[in-house]
């Protein structure tokens, strides 16, 4: 009876790897030996070779089948493999030096009911030219992609812990579900990349260029963003918690439900970011540009705010008990309900600033500027509201009771 591989089988799979069946023949003889004399065989039939160490730098084996071939520490220094059949290669070691990868398929295959994926564990690729090229599932764990063109290549699935990526070109690259933690991506250009739910823990992606990116239900835990760029960059849901954001350009991004909780967000520019429902708990938020940003129902427990630019933003119902808003600027903002107990706004400019109904228990407003303010139904018992200005303001119906230093 004849064995079919049924593409229906797939679909079971929690990872959606790109899988092709192959039947193996081993390589053509006179192949290999072509290749052995000319150091080229284009086009070739090289399946299954075994050619670990081989010196091939500089071969022309373009368009060439090399499924499951055995290229482990083979010197491929410039070599051209455009186009090639590498899917479940040894590549472990290998030097890929300046070679052309162009469109070659390095994705899985299915072999005696098997899937196998392609290696290049340590492999060294720097300034090679993998655009367009298929490395869905494979393991490129520690391997050096140092100023590699990675353009529009498909990445999903694919292993790359510890690589050291810095300088890479993954404009528009496939990379749904990889593992890049660790990683070094230090100023890799990633703009309009898809980098849904990717693990990214503890990877470094200082001054990278992430604009337009897709990263929803990415987790970035403990991951270094300094001076990234991310803007108008799609982060929902991702987890961001202890991140290192200091300086980054978050302009325009949507970051509804994102985690952000013990993030260090100093200097960023958040300005018309949408951060509904986000979590900044004890987030470090100083000097932050919050311009016309929407803040939801966001969670600020112990956020420090101090000095940020919050002016015009929409903090409805938001959370910032005991936070930390000295001298922050709330010009024109909306923080209707929103709950402030215990938090510290000494020298905080509010003027314009709709607080109707919002919770300031406890709370200290020393020498703060609510001229023209919106205070109706407001809660002030408790609060230090020495030299706090007034003018202007709307105080129907707030709760003075107990408050501290307010003036007659």
């Amino acid at each position: 009876m004849k064995n079919y591989f049924n593409p229906q089988l797939i679909l079971i799979l929690t990872i959606p790897i790109l899988i092709t069946p192959v039947v193996a023949y081993g390589a053509n003889p006179q192949h290999l030996e072509q290749l052995k004399t000319t150091n080229a065989c284009p086009g070739c039939d090289l399946t299954d070779a075994n050619l670990i160490t081989a010196n091939l730098q500089e071969a022309d084996l373009s368009g060439a089948n090399l499924n499951n071939a055995k290229l482990n520490n083979v010197n491929l220094t410039r070599a051209n493999l455009s186009g090639a059949e590498l899917r479940g290669v040894e590549l472990s070691g290998a030097n890929l030096t300046g070679a052309n990868l162009k469109q070659a398929k390095l994705g899985a295959i299915q072999q005696n009911n098997k899937i196998v994926v392609a290696k290049l564990l340590n492999a060294n690729l720097q300034e090679a030219d993998l655009s367009n090229a298929e490395l869905n599932s494979a393991q490129l764990n520690y391997a050096n992609l140092v100023k590699t063109n990675l353009e529009g290549a498909n990445l999903t699935a694919t292993k790359l812990s510890g690589a050291n990526l810095s300088g890479a070109n993954l404009k528009t690259a496939k990379m749904e579900i990889a593992d890049i933690s660790t990683a070094n991506l230090t100023g890799a250009k990633m703009n309009g990349a898809n980098l849904d739910k990717i693990n990214g823990d503890g990877a470094n992606f200082s001054n990278v260029d992430l604009s337009q990116a897709y990263l929803a239900n990415a987790n970035l835990s403990g991951a270094i963003l300094k001076g990234a760029n991310l803007e108008n960059t799609v982060l929902i849901a991702a987890n961001l918690q202890i991140a290192d954001l200091s300086g980054a350009n978050l302009k325009g991004s949507v970051l509804k439900g994102a985690g952000f909780n013990r993030a260090n967000l100093t200097g960023a520019n958040l300005e018309n970011a949408d951060l509904t429902n986000g979590k900044f708990a004890i987030a470090n938020l100083t000097n932050a540009n919050l311009n016309g940003a929407i803040l939801q129902f966001a969670y600020l427990y112990n956020a420090n705010l101090s000095k940020a630019n919050l002016n015009g933003v929409d903090l409805k119902d938001s959370r910032l008990r005991g936070a930390d808003l000295t001298g922050a600027s709330l010009v024109g903002a909306t923080l209707e309900g929103a709950s402030l107990i215990s938090a510290q706004l000494t020298g905080a400019n509010l003027t314009y600033t709709n607080l109707k109904k919002c919770d300031f228990r406890e709370a200290n407003l020393t020498g703060a500027n609510l001229s023209y303010a919106n205070l109706s139904q407001a809660d002030f018992q408790l609060a230090a509201l020495a030299d706090v200005n007034f003018n202007g303001a709307n105080l129907s119906e707030a709760n003075f009771q107990g408050a501290v230093g307010l003036n007659p």
